[in-house]
Order: structure tokens, then C-alpha cells, then sequence
């Protein structure tokens, strides 16, 4: 079940919007044929994706748009595919970084979540092959949300610091 309605979440959005991704891999209808044609070495669409639209609608509003992926060696190879995903995404205006899992900090959920306008927090829950099942709203105090978004992310670092070693 997906309580969550996360169109309307970042349709109301204003000001920011962070996810925190904890997973080395992911299952997401619609992937499949881009991790596929990268496999094979075939060069990335020209076109723009969905989310891509999103994030450069929402910039545009200027809602601040920011993700952190905590990274475990050995780097899957879904991982490696998302990098280069995520490098097309910040040239929409996608702010991303990466952390070492042993450089996150203490307390930090161990679970995907979005935080929209630091008021609503969105729990991912994922089966052991990365499918989501279930988006949970979270409602009530987001403070503990928003203080771990600020500790990963000063933790983290930007997507081309990392990427050149």
C-alpha cells in the first residue's frame, strides 16, 4: 500500500525538498530499459526524463532540490548506472551528494525518506530486491528529519568531488 502522494507533495512544495537514499540498489518501473542501454555502453537518451521535468519545474519556483545517497563498498553496479543518472539531474538543478557509510553520522535513520518544506517526512519502505512498497506520511514533528538531513548533508559530499576521486 502507498499512502503517500508524493505528486502532491512536491506540487505544494516552496521552498525545499531533500531525499536520503540508503539502498545499493533499486527496482523502479521504467528504469530498466536506460540501465539496460548503459550495460550495453549505448549512450545516454537526449531526452528528458520525468524526473528531470520535475526538477527543473520545481528550480525554476525556486524550491531547492537536494539528495544524499550513503554508498557501501564494493559500489553496485545500479550505483555506478545512478551516478551518471545523477549528473544529467544536477544540470536540471538537482543538488546531490554521496557519503561513505562509514562517514554518516551517528543517529541517522537507516531508511529512504523525503523531506518536503521541513514539515512532512515520507518514509520509503523497499523489499529486499529494491521494489517500494510502501510510502508511508509521517506526520507530527519533523525536526528529528530535518536535524538528520543537515548532519548527512554537511557530511556528504557534492556528486563531482566525489566522481574525481
Amino acid at each position: 500500500m502507498i499512502s503517500a502522494n508524493l505528486g502532491e507533495l512536491f506540487a505544494s512544495s516552496i521552498r525545499d525538498v531533500f531525499r536520503l537514499e540508503v539502498r545499493q540498489s533499486y527496482k523502479v518501473a521504467g528504469e530498466e530499459a536506460r540501465l539496460a542501454a548503459w550495460r550495453a555502453g549505448l549512450d545516454w537518451p537526449a531526452d528528458v526524463t520525468p524526473w528531470q521535468e520535475r526538477v527543473k519545474l520545481l528550480v525554476s519556483k525556486g524550491v531547492r532540490m537536494r539528495r544524499v545517497h550513503v554508498i557501501e563498498p564494493p559500489i553496485t553496479e545500479y550505483v555506478r548506472w545512478e551516478m551518471e543518472a545523477y549528473e544529467r539531474n544536477a544540470t536540471f538543478g538537482e543538488e546531490i551528494r554521496l557519503v561513505e557509510r562509514e562517514r554518516v553520522p551517528e543517529g541517522m535513520p537507516d531508511t529512504d525518506f523525503w523531506l518536503f518544506d521541513e514539515t512532512l517526512v515520507v518514509l520509503m519502505r523497499y523489499s529486499a530486491d529494491g521494489v517500494l512498497i510502501e510510502r508511508e506520511l509521517c506526520e507530527g514533528n519533523a525536526q528529528a528529519y530535518v536535524l538528520a538531513r543537515d548532519l548527512i548533508w554537511q557530511a556528504a559530499r557534492p556528486l563531482a568531488l566525489w566522481r574525481d576521486g
